[in-house]
């Protein structure tokens, strides 16, 4: 597959994952107080601090997801608030019937949102996030390797030719000259 469309799976991942939180996050927002009640009912201690911290991390954590910022943060941030919320409010196991078949379904959808934001804190956001963007994280071309010289041998000095004693005649043309 090309670079482009793996890219685009990524960014595509990122707004799915990110639509998984951030309408939740608004309802819980505009009734945080019912939010930290139901969390409070289920045994979570401190309810309105975890209820408060949870909405935070819903909000700021999946517009960081959208961005492509802090990967691992955000993924780590929402993950955490996943486990909190779905073992707190999902606990299939204490009902039964048609209300145990939902919350199953809640759970487990949950396990593959979880699934997910494993998925991209290990990948990371593909080039379409903001280090893509602005440019910011790109590395250079690699430069040419230099070829490496190898150390010169020195050449032998080419001896000089053995003198040879002159002929007569060849004294002659010499002193001729």
């Amino acid at each position: 597959m090309n670079a482009g469309a793996t890219n685009g799976i990524l960014l595509l991942n990122r707004l799915l994952l990110a639509g998984c939180f951030l309408p939740p996050a608004v309802g819980r927002l505009a009734n945080i107080s019912g939010f930290a009640a139901a969390l409070t009912m289920k045994g979570v201690p401190y309810g309105d601090v975890v209820a408060a911290a949870i909405v935070i991390i819903e909000i700021v954590a999946p517009l960081a997801l959208i961005l492509g910022l802090a990967p691992r943060l955000s993924a780590s941030a929402l993950i955490a608030s996943l486990v909190v919320t779905t073992g707190a409010l999902h606990r299939f196991w204490e009902y039964g019937g048609l209300t145990r078949a939902g919350e199953q379904g809640l759970f487990l959808a949950n396990l593959g949102v979880l699934a997910g934001l494993l998925f991209y804190s290990l990948v990371g956001p593909g080039a379409f996030g903001w280090h893509g963007w602005w440019g910011a994280g790109r590395t250079k071309k690699p430069a040419k390797k230099k070829r490496q010289s190898r150390p010169r041998t020195a050449k032998p000095k080419p001896k000089p030719a053995p003198v040879q004693p002159m002929d007569d005649e060849e004294d002659e043309f010499a002193s001729a000259a």
